[in-house]
């Protein structure tokens, strides 16, 4: 990773690291629209697909699952699909609204919920994938793996992000909040 510092000072009010030519500001940034973008697609195309699940007795006995657990995620998997989805959009739109604040609660919530979002797409992906044909088993697999790969490439940027803003708002950094001063101010201080 090219670590180049700049010369500029961030709204932090630390020497603005670089990695692969963005700040940890505008690598977060990119995150929430990423999430959201992808998040999206993953709708579009799961949707489709985990609408044809079939959840009756027989086609599960005929499967092997006799396990409460695995019926409920299997049967409810759109359900659980959707409601992943619209809490991601939210918990994204919530850290794009975090950078612009410098909250770092709201960049804790989305690393914490990204993990648990993958964690919980893992299972379904598990669970479902006796359900799909080879061809689209190969393109789930794909799809879950390269988004998985690339939201671990911008947790990086949001985790140093929230590093920062962390030590930012535990130092009191008041040289990051800028004031614009009054006229009458401005001409008392001349």
């Amino acid at each position: 990773m090219d670590m180049q510092g700049s010369a500029g000072r961030t709204g932090l009010g630390v020497k603005e690291a670089r990695w692969y030519g963005m700040t940890a500001r505008r690598g977060t940034v990119l995150a929430g629209s990423f999430s959201i973008m992808v998040t999206h697609l993953y709708l579009i195309f799961e949707r489709k697909h985990l609408a044809l699940v079939n959840c009756t007795e027989p086609a599960l006995a005929s499967r092997g699952i006799q396990d409460v657990f695995s019926r409920f995620i299997i049967c409810w998997s759109l359900a659980i699909m959707v409601l992943l989805a619209l809490v991601t959009l939210a918990v994204s739109t919530f850290l794009l609204y975090s950078v612009y604040a410098q909250v770092y609660r709201g960049l804790l919530l989305y690393i914490f919920w990204i993990t648990c979002f993958e964690a919980v797409n893992l299972a379904v992906q598990i669970l479902t994938d006796s359900f799909s044909s080879g061809a689209i088993r190969a393109m789930r697999w794909f799809c879950f793996l390269s988004r998985t790969v690339t939201h671990c490439f911008w947790l990086s940027f949001v985790v140093t992000y929230a590093r920062l803003s962390y030590k930012s708002q535990q130092q009191g950094d008041i040289l990051s909040y800028r004031r614009r001063g009054s006229t009458a101010t401005r001409k008392s201080q001349w």
